[in-house]
């Protein structure tokens, strides 16, 4: 791993000053001729003719600002490279199976409401809906209600695509089952990744070398996280307190932003057994050792711990004292790389993965918030309709691929929201690494393990051993009611 990293890091160094030499021009033809030879190759199987009537497909879901809020559909072309691939995205699934796409979004802070929504369809036999787009937790709590249909009967879909998330299929497909999957067709796959973000400026005035030489050296880890943190802070005001008027070595926060070391220290909740069964795994001594870690680096180095304030908008806090150059680093998830204040800093920024346990550990891991899009198909649909919305799904996964991606990752992430081509390449790394555990996304199911972490760490005091010896007795439990519950499932 050092080795490759090394070389990647020199590599990606070259690539940096190519670009800066390069003609723009150039540039641009180069991007599209990669894309070219690699996302417009993967296209799915739908047959050339197959047609319907013009029917409506009613998508139900989130459209929050600054999370969620052009995954589904757009209302016009406005010249912005994201907004304007969903829209043609939209038109070209419509044109190509002759149906129409329809947003039902809802813009509201509040996670739940579209999936309470289309469950209340459900149940009262509505027939509002055809599909969700929904936050993966609470989908995947309410599959076992029975909300939605399998997935592995549609005709069309083909999730063995690289278009879909094989990692998520792997999780939770069961009984040769599946009601849910998610890939490229949702955006929030990418932008709800837990990063490192760190101010270039900052740390050539510490002499610091950037968090890309720790990385490449396998040295970035919550150690070494903590002992810059201290380096970097600054009483500003000179009262011998740390307030919101100090520089801060890393700005974050006790709760969802301590969900990203549950995948970056390679921590495992549950995983399935060679029987496909899940079985709690979680290994509380290392547990604890992590906790020893995040509670010296969140409350004994140079780190400003913003408090939980309902409905995660401490993230905003993070982002904009990070923007406003408080901070040399701050954990927050990709996509405040695409808000205003971060776009308008003056400063320069960098982005790498979130630090692991030690340097004994192999890899880096990248946690997705666990609200991150998947889609779901209501148990209300008929099974003429059903075999098209497979269709549906199956061409809006491949075309968002083949144009979404790369308008995104390619154009807009690296090239618009990002000047630094070593910051490109990491977004590589950090996407080879991403872990997804069924004890994280089906958290509401097990009684909210991954929840208790973040309590532990707000309370400033590590009570791992006593708190989980209770929690393991919870979620075994409630393994056995869900594995009932999907057996049980049509």
């Amino acid at each position: 791993m050092k080795k490759f990293l090394a070389l990647f890091l020199v590599f990606a160094t070259m690539l940096s000053l190519l670009v800066a030499c390069a003609d723009p021009g150039e540039q641009e033809s180069q991007t599209t001729a990669s894309e070219e030879t690699t996302e417009e190759n993967q296209f799915d199987r739908i047959p050339d003719d197959l047609k319907y009537n013009g029917e409506e497909v009613v998508i139900i879901s989130r459209a929050f600002q600054g999370w969620t809020w052009d995954e589904v559909a757009v209302p016009e072309l406005n010249s912005e490279p994201v907004n304007d691939a969903i829209f043609n995205r939209n038109v070209t699934v419509g044109d190509r199976l002759n149906i129409k796409i329809v947003s039902h979004a809802i813009d509201d802070p509040d996670q739940s409401k579209p999936v309470t929504e289309a469950r209340n369809a459900v149940l009262s036999g509505a027939q509002d809906f055809d599909m969700l787009a929904g936050a993966c937790y609470l989908v995947l709590q309410s599959t076992l209600d029975g909300t939605f249909r399998d997935l592995t009967q549609l005709e069309y879909l083909d999730l063995s695509q690289s278009y879909w998330t094989q990692d998520y299929n792997e999780v939770i497909s069961y009984n040769d089952k599946q009601f849910s999957a998610t890939g490229m067709i949702a955006l929030s796959t990418y932008r709800f990744a837990f990063v490192t973000m760190f101010n270039k400026p900052q740390f050539d005035d510490k002499g610091i070398p950037y968090l890309y030489e720790a990385v490449a050296n396998d040295e970035w880890t919550l150690d070494y996280q903590a002992k810059i943190a201290e380096d970097f802070y600054q009483d500003l005001n000179g009262d011998g307190k740390k307030d919101e008027e100090d520089f801060y070595g890393l700005i974050t926060s006790p709760y969802i932003s301590t969900d990203p070391y549950w995948a970056s220290c390679d921590l495992k909740l549950v995983e399935k057994n060679p029987d496909g069964e899940y079985e709690y795994v979680l290994d509380t001594e290392r547990l604890s050792d992590v906790a020893d870690k995040v509670l010296y680096l969140f409350y004994e180095s140079g780190s400003y711990i913003y408090p939980h304030t309902g409905l995660d908008a401490e993230q905003d806090d993070i982002r904009i004292a990070f923007s406003k150059g408080n901070g040399a680093m701050a954990t927050t998830r990709l996509v405040a790389a695409e808000q205003p204040d971060i776009r308008n800093m003056e400063e320069e920024y960098g982005i790498v993965p979130m630090p692991k346990f030690d340097v004994a550990q192999e890899e880096y891991g990248t946690l997705q918030h666990d609200q991150f899009t998947v889609y779901a198909i209501l148990n209300t649909v008929g099974e003429d309709k059903f075999q098209m919305l497979g269709a549906v799904l199956e061409v809006m996964a491949s075309e968002s691929l083949r144009t979404v991606k790369p308008a995104y990752y390619e154009i807009a992430l690296k090239r618009k929201y990002m000047s630094d081509p070593v910051a490109w390449d990491m977004l590589d790394l950090i996407f080879a690494t991403v872990r997804i555990d069924a004890g994280i996304v089906y958290t509401n199911v097990l009684g909210n393990p991954h929840d208790l972490f973040r309590q532990i760490i707000t309370a400033k005091k590590n009570t791992v051993s006593s708190k989980f010896s209770k929690m393991d007795r919870t979620v075994t439990k409630n393994l056995s009611k869900m594995e009932n519950k999907l057996d049980k499932l049509e």
